[in-house]
């Protein structure tokens, strides 16, 4: 994590659509690359700075996931292009998919993944007969009447610090798997259920497997009580469906104690 006193470092807030692309993290080995944003928004910068940066994001997003404010950072040499500039040219040489709210300066220490201290996704459920044809891309269309007291009554199961294993993929690869859940909120908009969901950092799909874990309780197809039972079993095998990645959106990244906050 150096840094040097001839660079400065930039932070980017990003927002995009996530339906082209397979997720955030460029894939940095030989042979055809997969569309990401990093990698995009890496090219990017390269044409408008003159050299070669690693863009660092706040975390990951899997395939087809989208962002309202996604987080990162790079450190470059150039010190003569203005944030405003930047800002404008980017969004010049973007696709209209991908778009960059904010460019601002940061302090040479800052880092956007480390320094996070709490992420805010959204899970969009859509419950009517019909969806909008610019809105099929960001939701979950389930079809089936869904009990939502009794979703908010495991969701708040979730709420604190847990071995979250059982709501991970497989093969996520992290040793520690404990996580803690500031909040689970469900609510009604409309035709949509959101579950929005807060914490200090999470598992490869686990906000997907929270949704679909808690729509399959909601259909009745898994028992009251399996909440508690995962996180004491720490099984995926009791587990709902991971829910579809199209649905969910990362709203918001916190910062504390470095001046940046969303």
């Amino acid at each position: 994590m150096g840094y040097s006193q001839s660079q400065r470092t930039l932070k980017f807030t990003l927002a995009y659509d996530g339906t082209r692309y397979a997720g955030w993290q460029a894939q940095r080995h030989a042979g055809q690359q997969p569309r990401t944003i990093q990698a995009i928004l890496e090219a990017a910068l390269q044409r408008i700075l003159q050299e070669k940066v690693s863009v660092i994001g706040s975390g990951r997003t899997d395939s087809g996931v989208h962002a309202l404010a996604q987080v990162a950072h790079c450190r470059t040499r150039n010190k003569k292009i203005t944030p405003q500039r930047l800002l404008r040219s980017l969004n010049q040489l973007l696709p209209q998919d991908i778009a960059v709210m904010r460019v601002e300066e940061a302090p040479n220490t800052f880092h956007a993944r480390f320094d996070a201290v709490r992420k805010h996704y959204r899970y969009r459920i859509h419950t009517g007969e019909a969806v909008l044809p610019f809105d099929r891309p960001h939701v979950y269309h389930v079809r089936y009447p869904l009990n939502v007291a009794c979703m908010r009554r495991e969701a708040t199961v979730l709420r604190g610090k847990h071995d979250m294993k059982a709501l991970a993929r497989a093969g996520h690869g992290r040793k520690n798997t404990v996580r803690k859940i500031e909040s689970v909120r469900i609510s009604r908009h409309g035709q949509e259920l959101w579950i929005d969901v807060i914490g200090g950092g999470f598992l490869h799909a686990m906000v997907r497997s929270i949704a679909g874990t808690l729509i399959d309780i909601g259909r009745s197809r898994l028992p009251k009580g399996t909440i508690q039972r995962l996180l004491r079993t720490r099984l995926r095998k009791f587990a709902g469906a991971t829910a579809p990645a199209r649905g969910l959106t990362l709203i918001q990244v916190d910062y504390l104690g470095t001046g940046y906050s969303l």
